[in-house]
């Protein structure tokens, strides 16, 4: 579990906030980098949706664009099985959408 939703989970965040390579301008080539403000709005939309998510789901969502550094293991699971296919559905270029790879 935690190989997967610290390392896989955390990587393809960094590939989609443009954060992934050292170098800026493979970050720039790569066609589904999400915009800041994009992120900044999943992340809005994440934690004002805090108050509405079941105790089950575990812990409650954060603003993934100001905490992903504090992600624990639970809240990357949560991220890639309940939140990131409704939030980035309409965001990625079609050909990119991730609800096709899960």
């Amino acid at each position: 579990m935690y190989l997967f939703f610290e390392n896989v989970a955390l990587h393809m965040f960094k590939l989609w906030s443009g954060r992934f390579f050292k170098d800026d301008n493979l970050n720039n080539s790569i066609p589904f980098v999400l915009s800041k403000s994009s992120w900044e709005e999943i992340g809005i939309q994440m934690q004002n949706n805090k108050k509405n998510m079941p105790l089950d789901f575990g812990r409650p969502p954060r603003n993934i664009w100001k905490h992903n550094a504090g992600y624990k293991a639970e809240e990357w699971a949560n991220w890639i099985t309940l939140y990131s296919v409704p939030l980035l559905k309409s965001k990625l270029p079609e050909r990119y959408r991730i609800y096709k790879c899960y």
